[in-house]
Parts: C-alpha cells; structure tokens; sequence
C-alpha cells in the first residue's frame, strides 16, 4: 500500500501507541508549566512598530514632559444618590476611601476634597473626585488591584464608586476580556459535545476531536509563554488561541475520526483503517493546514504588536493542531480500533448512505446554473453594505450602561467636563515663532472640536493642549484631526521653520488605521497569491484555484457586509445584544480576511479533496462532486455549526471590538459552510466539468503532489473478520 507522506507517519504514530502519547504527555505538562509565565510574557499595550506622526509627539512629549518618577494618576468618582458633599454619610465615604487607597500598595500621595477646600465637586453636590499619585512600577496589575479593592472597600450604601485611570481602566478591560475567554471555552465546548454526538452518533467518537482542540490549545499557549519572553506579544493572544484551537483542533480531527470509522465499516483492519485515513484525510488536513498558516502569515505583515500578536497565536496553535491531528490522533485511533464507534446513538452512522446530503448535491447539479446565480446574488446582496464601511475604533459608548468605568466616565464629562480624549501639537524649533504658536492655539480653540486649549513652553518646544470635545468613535473627531493636521497648522506655521507633530489619543486611532489600510493590499496579494500556487500545484488544475480564490473573496465580502449592517447600521443590534458604535474597529477587516480565508480554504480542501478522489476512480465529474459533497456535507456543517458556536461565545462578552470579531467570524462560516460548499462549489464545479482537472502544458512542470492521497485498495476478503 502507498501511504504517502502522512500516511507513513500515521503508521509510525500508531504502531506504538503509548510512545506516541507519552511524548504528548510530556509536551503537554511541559506547556502547563511554561504557561506559568504567562502573566510576565504578555502586555496590554498595543503599538505600531513604525514612525507615525501621533508617536514622534509623544516621544518629544515624554523627552520634554514625562515625569521623573513615572508616576500616574488615578481618580474615583464618589457619587451619590441621596446625600451631598458635606453630609456626615458622603464625609464617612470620603475617609475610608483616602484611607484604603493610602494603604494601598504603590500609592504615593492621595488628594481628596474637603470642607475647607471644596474641590473638584460638583454644583449639586452629588458627586466628588479623589486623586490618587501611583507608581505602577513593571507589573501595574497588582497595584490596580489594590486601588479596585480600597474602592469596594469604601462603598456604602447610596453610593456608588467609579475607578478612571490607566492602571484600573486596563485591569477592567482585563477582566472583560477574561469573562468573554472563559464564557466563549464555556459555549464552545458544550455546543462542540452536541454536535459532534449528532454527526459521529457515538459518544467515544465525539471525544476525540475535543480532547486534540485542548491538547492544541494548552500547547499552544505553553510555547507563547517561552516565545513572549523574547518579543512583544498582546494578551488577546490568549483569546485567539482559545477561539482558533477550538476551531481548527475539532475541524481537523473530525474529518480524519469520521474516515477512520468509514473503513472500519468497509472492514478494513485497525492498522489499516489508521493508515489509510493517514494517508487521504490527514493528507488533507496537512494540505488545508498549510493554507491556513499561509493566511495568517499575511498578520505578521502589519507592523502592529497586537496584529502580530493575533498572528502568532493562530499559527501557534494551528502548527499545534496540524501536527496532534496527524501523530497523537492515529496513535489514540489504533489504541481504540472499534471501541471508538461505543456510546453510540441513533444519529449516524459510518457505513450509512449519506441520504439527505446526496439528495441536496443531485438537486445542486441537476440545475447547475440556476443554483450558482442564485447563491451569487444570496453573497452580492450581503456585501451592498460594505460600501459604507468606516474604521474607527469603539469608544466607552460601546460598553453596557451599567459597566462602572462607562458610569465614571460618564460622570466626569457631565459634571465636570472631563473625561474625553486629549490632543497636543508637539512644535519644534518653534523659538523664533510664538506669534505663530500663539495663533495656532487660537485656532485650534475656535473650532468646535476642541475646547480648553493652552500652550506649554518647554526651551524652544512649544506645546499647544486642548481636550477633545467629541468621542472618539464620533465620525467629527476624526474629520477634526484631518483638520487640525492639513489645515490649522499649516496656515499658522508655513514658512516659520518650525515643525509640528499631532499626538493624543484620537491621533494615536487615525494613525493606527492609515497603517493598517496602507498594508492592506500587501497582506490580501501575499494571502490571494501563495493559496493560489499552493492549489495550483496541490490538484495541478487552473480552475480549481481560481474559484476557489473568486468564491472565498466573495464570500469574505458578503461576511463583512452583514458585519456592517449590524454594528455599523444596526440591523437587529438591539435583538442580539450587540453595540452600535457607528464604526468597524480598523484592525476588525484586515484580521478577518486572513483568518476567514484560512478557514474557507480549510472547508474547500476537504470537499474538493474528496471529489478529485471519486473523480479518478470513476472519471464522472457530476458523479464526483455528488459523492464529495454527500460524504462531506455533514462533517463541513458540523465543523462550521461548532465555529460558530466558538466564535458566538466569544461575541456575547461586554467589548465591541470581540462582539465584531466574533460575529463577523460566525457569519463568514456560516455563509461559507452553507451558499459557498453547498451551492455554489457543486453548481460551478458542474458547470466547468473537464475544465476542472485541466492544467494547460505550460505547466506541466509544476511538482506532482496529491492532496486526497492513493485511492484505498479494496479491503480483502481474510480482512473482513480482522481487526
């Protein structure tokens, strides 16, 4: 028998089973144990790895103003219901907090209001500010944490107490992003079990695919710890590992445990049965695999930490995947052998005729053209929407009303008129130009945008403040930054020798998508270009490649259309609990491109690899592609229904930016799995017949590489009664 490259491994793997396992065992306690860095290896910071405008204000800012000590400060918001500033109640609040934030580890000076000095309060009284110095030192979490404690500590009742700082506001998000983990692991896993049930219609089977996705995942993040001790990586790479392991670690082995089962029910032996799933399903998990790094190596284009981040953590985990669904996944198989078919329920069956899906693929193919312009036009209306995309990131509006730090903030604007985002003009050599500095503040606070504009001289660095009077996320605030860059300055310094440079947090946001969509077109060739050669030469055809490329483009744009509709226009936002923020987070499309077009290539792997099989036994192509989509259908929908479970989870959380991620990742499945797979691949396929497997002589060079493996010799009579 020709195994082929990943049939010979899956041999290796499973003539000795426990060796097999035990190495994975060691790989994974080693990961538990590296992971025990984790905390050290990551960072919420997120920055871009190039020169922009925003970061050389800041740099001169924090050459010319940074503090010494690096010292931040913290404020919370006392507010209450009944009482006022003065009252014995607000004054007893007032006391505890200073005296719980005074003891709170790395807080260096607490400054509160008092009845001699009655500032900051608000007119009505109901509300108070206390400050607090601190020196977050490496590791700001644990005092954020005791600054979050202090402040429970002293809440009482007809109050309520906001935290606004860096140092909390991160351990905040923090906190969100770890609910959404854990309740997307929770979601994921459960709905994963249900489905598998149904489609392998055994529970031992079921198993399986879920027991690769943890060994995935925990080795995945077992190699970040050690790699994130040597670069920058973001802690939303956690997040990613979880939500791709899930994915990827359940997809790949649910395609090889159902082909296994399949020749154990054509009475193959267990040897063989492993083998030969090794050398055609594994086959084509190492080849769609391929794909898939392919298009998340598009990520480590973006010069941005957290892109990058993204990036790493997908790979890591789907190198993971790839290589426990080829070695650890036949070793537990021959372990197994039949016993993998126990628990079974009246759901399914492997050696069962695949009825309804066979019936979908006839009444696909019998009408070829009507069903590829129907699914067409099915994808063009879903992607209209995208013509009225805007990237901006989400700002606190985003968060529920009842999130603390959206209530805090929403306190300092209305009582305070604090609280909204800064914006700063760094101006060098600007010593022989203060008239002209003098009239650019003047400038800057006449316009609408900005208020509470001062100028700061530091030698001859002139430094113009002004506070943001709209939100971030508010489509006015960036216009006003395109005004201030490529209006204001310009008119007040032209031909003063000085130089100016933007910076702020709403110049940090439009700073960081220029970036992103000035590298958008380098990462789509990158993708678009190595999965149309690694197809090319995969199944040696020009068409294959071709509509596979078209289809997932389209089906890509039909995915951030619906993302459009409903964040950005609110289509049923309400219904599903999801924000309206009037804006695409900037790094939302960019990311989804990548992962999705891994994804879709995933699925187009699979079913194609199944056609070409039945294709060159038979010849039929009507006939292969029937077969392909019968014996594939079910495994492609319950992989898609399980992603989009995962992925769901991860939406349900607090934070808009995941709630994009995760819907636009659920949707993209959902329509691949359903109009791409089911209808237009079988109608187009259809259509082209011939043409499908053609590959003009000018390239006949290409290398010879079969992704669906040596057709299986059929099982001998003496193999039919062993096992």
């Amino acid at each position: 028998m020709n195994l082929g490259f990943t049939g010979r491994i899956a041999r290796t793997a499973a003539a000795r089973p426990w060796v097999t396992i035990s190495v994975w065992l060691v790989a994974v306690v080693a990961a538990v144990i590296a992971a025990g860095g984790l905390g050290d290896a990551l960072t919420q910071d997120d920055r871009l790895l190039v020169t922009t405008d925003s970061e050389r204000a800041a740099a001169i800012d924090e050459r010319l103003r940074g503090s010494d000590d690096a010292t931040v400060t913290e404020t919370v918001v006392v507010t209450a219901t009944d009482a006022r500033f003065g009252d014995p109640a607000f004054t007893a609040v007032i006391d505890d907090l200073v005296a719980g934030l005074e003891a709170a580890p790395g807080v260096l000076d607490v400054t509160a209001p008092t009845a001699d000095q009655p500032v900051p309060v608000a007119e009505d009284g109901r509300s108070a500010l206390v400050s607090a110095t601190v020196d977050p030192g490496n590791d700001p979490t644990p005092v954020a944490q005791a600054i979050q404690d202090a402040t429970d500590a002293a809440t009482a009742d007809g109050f309520a107490l906001h935290n606004v700082g860096d140092a909390t506001t991160e351990l905040a998000f923090g906190e969100l992003a770890e609910d959404t983990l854990a309740r997307g692991e929770l979601i994921g896993i459960a709905v994963a079990l249900v489905i598998l049930v149904v489609v392998f219609g055994a529970l031992v089977a079921a198993g399986l695919p879920l027991l690769v996705a943890v060994v995935s995942i925990v080795t995945a993040v077992g190699a970040t710890a050690i790699i994130g001790q040597a670069f920058e990586l973001s802690f939303f790479i956690v997040n990613m590992i979880t939500m791709m392991g899930l994915a990827l670690g359940i997809d790949y082995s649910l395609v090889a445990v159902q082909r296994f089962r399949e020749e154990l029910a054509h009475g193959r032996t267990v040897r063989d049965a492993v083998a030969i799933t090794g050398s055609t399903a594994n086959r084509a998990v190492l080849f769609s695999g391929v794909t898939v790094l392919i298009s998340l190596l598009g990520l480590l284009l973006v010069p941005s930490t957290i892109m990058r981040s993204l990036g790493t953590g997908a790979i890591l985990v789907a190198i993971m995947s790839i290589v426990s669904a080829l070695t650890l996944l036949p070793a537990v198989l021959r372990l197994l052998g039949h016993r993998v078919n126990r628990g079974r329920v009246p759901t399914a069956h492997p050696g069962r005729e695949p009825r309804a899906w066979t019936a979908i693929a006839r009444t696909v193919t019998a009408r070829p053209a009507v069903s590829a312009i129907a699914g067409l036009g099915v994808l063009l209306a879903l992607a209209l929407p995208l013509a009225s995309i805007r990237l901006a990131f989400p700002g606190l509006e985003s968060l529920p009303a009842d999130n603390e730090l959206r209530q805090g903030v929403e306190v300092l604007v209305d009582d305070y008129g604090l609280g909204q985002s800064s914006t700063f003009i760094a101006i060098e050599g600007a010593g022989g130009a203060r008239g002209a500095v003098a009239e650019l503040a003047d400038a800057v606070e006449a316009d609408p945008a900005y208020a509470e504009t001062t100028v700061d001289w530091r030698g001859g660095t002139a430094f113009v403040d002004t506070r943001d009077v709209y939100d971030a996320a508010d489509p006015a605030a960036a216009d006003a930054l395109h005004r201030l860059r490529d209006d204001l300055v310009p008119a007040a310094l032209d031909g003063t020798g000085a130089e100016a440079f933007v910076g702020g947090g709403q110049a940090d946001a439009v700073d960081f998508t220029s970036v992103i969509v000035d590298h958008t077109p380098l990462v789509i060739a990158m993708v678009l270009g190595a999965s149309f050669l690694l197809l090319l030469v995969a199944f040696r055809s020009l068409a294959i490649p071709l509509t596979a490329i078209a289809l997932n483009v389209i089906s890509a744009a039909a995915a951030f259309g619906l993302l459009v509709g409903v964040f950005q226009l609110g289509w049923g936002a309400d219904l599903l609990g999801f924000a309206q923020v009037d804006a695409i987070a900037p790094w939302i499309p960019l990311f989804l491109f990548a992962v999705l077009f891994g994804l879709s290539m995933d699925y187009h792997v699979f079913l194609i690899s199944r056609i070409k099989e039945r294709h060159d036994a038979t010849g039929d192509t009507r006939d292969a592609v029937v077969f392909g989509l019968s014996r594939t259908g079910s495994l492609i929908t319950g992989a898609a229904l399980i992603m989009v479970a995962v992925f769901l989870g991860f939406a349900l959380g607090d934070l808009a930016e995941f709630q994009q991620m995760g819907f636009g990742l659920a949707a993209a499945v959902i329509i691949d799995a359903t109009v791409v797979r089911t209808i237009l691949v079988p109608s187009l396929m259809t259509l082209l017949g011939r043409h499908n497997w053609t590959l003009p002589s000018w390239l006949g060079w290409l290398p010879r590489l079969s992704v669906e493996g040596p057709a299986p010799e059929a099982p001998r009579e003496k193999e039919l009664v062993g096992v």
